[in-house]
């Protein structure tokens, strides 16, 4: 099958009716974002067969227009400009999930996970006795969509496909309180953030600069998003640095932000790459990870206003505080956090940083909580309640990470077992857990949703 028609093939399946219902059950769900338009998913379900018969009919036939997205905005730290988030529609959530799969599929990209990543970066770290970490400016908002189209074009020439890509990336973000008065402008650069389909264009967009520096025998190309990384020796940086930067700023028409850049030697500078510090550690003489000390201050900080919470709380239980502690120490698997996925995810801190080589870190966290308990009076309420540890469960990742139950697993609950956690742990009053709908939407409030509330621990990659 031609490429052709592999994509439009896709396209054609996918916005059927009944593959349209599948999408929106794995991607809708009760705490889904609202739109510009505030329709949230209970509404939207008391005319579900109506809105995916448009979603089909207006898809199919070309005429399908992307509604406004409401405008968030996302602050990295008090350093940095607020990053701009576009939040979709639901109806527009459900078309874009399509356009995710075909592009994910037309282009084979496998988007690798960050220890994935990391994880390659640490077998060559001895290889290599310098890098260069390059910035690029403002990625998102700089893509140029001219040059994005022609690289959609090498797998998806059917212009219905390809179009309503181009509308997607097109449609403009406006706050909440917009007035339709006030008219809208389409977007002729840049990629909106937030999307579903976001991401996988940025992959579209350095397919060729991944290929050719990913061969590449004298040193060690790494991208994530917009995060790139080379591993090299001394004398090669120059000559690789002209190199790439000439294809991002000429190929590319991006801009890097040379005075974010750096390189020189691993063993003199050391860097950071999604949230990690690589550096000469002194804990064990020689190159490997550990974490920033800012980072290291704000997971600290992140835990002192949980006990705070707590303290100044008259309705939170100990057995419903160290639930959350022992969540925010083990950190959670499960598929279930974002609607029903076929892939266990992983959440939480120490999975994040299980690469680390500086373990001392996980045994300064166990003193630190500790401390807290002391500090903040609170022995006496913790007398019979299990406190788990940041070093088992390193080691329970490390080597039993399939077969633990030491980390919170919290999709393997029977109903009954959910109730019983609600009534016992979260004081939830039993009138109000009649049916398995009412167990299962408090259970999604109280267990679920906390669980999505880890990745802000590391919200410091891209």
């Amino acid at each position: 099958m031609s490429v052709k028609q592999h994509a439009y093939k896709n396209f054609n399946s996918i916005y059927q009716i009944n593959n349209l219902t599948e999408l929106y059950n794995k991607t809708i769900h009760n705490n889904t974002a609202s739109g510009i338009d505030r329709m949230v998913k209970q509404v939207f379900d008391k005319n579900l067969s109506n809105n995916l018969s448009i979603i089909n009919r207006k898809v199919l036939n070309g005429s399908y227009k992307f509604t406004a997205y409401k405008e968030k905005l996302f602050i990295k730290n008090k350093d940095s400009f607020p990053r701009v988030i576009s939040i979709p529609t639901i109806r527009d959530k459900i078309v874009l999930k399509g356009l995710h799969k075909i592009i994910q599929e037309s282009f084979s990209i496998q988007q690798p996970l960050v220890q994935t990543v990391i994880g390659d970066l640490k077998s060559e770290l001895n290889n290599f006795d310098s890098f260069i970490k390059i910035d690029i400016k403002n990625f998102y908002d700089s893509i140029n969509h001219s040059l994005l189209e022609s690289k959609l074009s090498k797998k998806i020439r059917k212009p219905l496909v390809k179009n309503l890509i181009m509308k997607a990336i097109r449609t403009p973000t406006v706050s909440k309180n917009h007035s339709r008065q006030e008219g809208l402008f389409s977007n002729y650069l840049g990629v909106p953030q937030g999307l579903s389909i976001s991401n996988v264009l940025a992959e579209v967009f350095f397919q060729d600069l991944d290929k050719k520096n990913k061969t590449k025998r004298n040193y060690r190309y790494y991208r994530y998003v917009d995060d790139i990384l080379i591993l090299c020796n001394e004398y090669d940086i120059s000559t690789i640095k002209n190199k790439i930067f000439n294809d991002i700023e000429i190929t590319h028409k991006l801009k890097v932000n040379t005075g974010k850049c750096r390189n020189g030697r691993i063993d003199k500078l050391g860097f950071d790459f999604l949230g990690y510090r690589i550096k000469n550690l002194s804990s064990t003489g020689s190159i490997g990870l550990t974490i920033k000390n800012s980072t290291k201050l704000k997971f600290e900080k992140s835990i002192v206003d949980m006990f705070s919470r707590y303290n100044h709380s008259n309705t939170i239980s100990a057995q419903e505080f160290i639930f959350y502690l022992n969540n925010k120490i083990t950190g959670s698997i499960s598929n279930k956090v974002n609607g029903s996925s076929e892939k266990e995810k992983k959440y939480g801190w120490v999975f994040f940083y299980s690469q680390i080589d500086d373990t001392n870190i996980f045994y300064h966290f166990d003193w630190f909580v500790k401390k807290l308990i002391e500090d903040f009076n609170k022995e006496q309420n913790f007398v019979g309640l299990e406190l788990k540890s940041f070093v088992k469960t390193y080691y329970e990742i490390i080597y039993n990470r399939s077969k633990t139950k030491y980390i919170h697993r919290p999709d393997l609950l029977t109903i009954q077992q959910k109730k019983f956690l609600l009534l016992d742990t979260f004081n939830v009053k039993e009138r109000f857990l009649n049916t398995d709908e009412q167990i299962e939407r408090i259970y999604y409030a109280k267990v679920y949703k906390p669980i999505k509330q880890l990745e802000q621990d590391v919200q410091e990659i891209s």
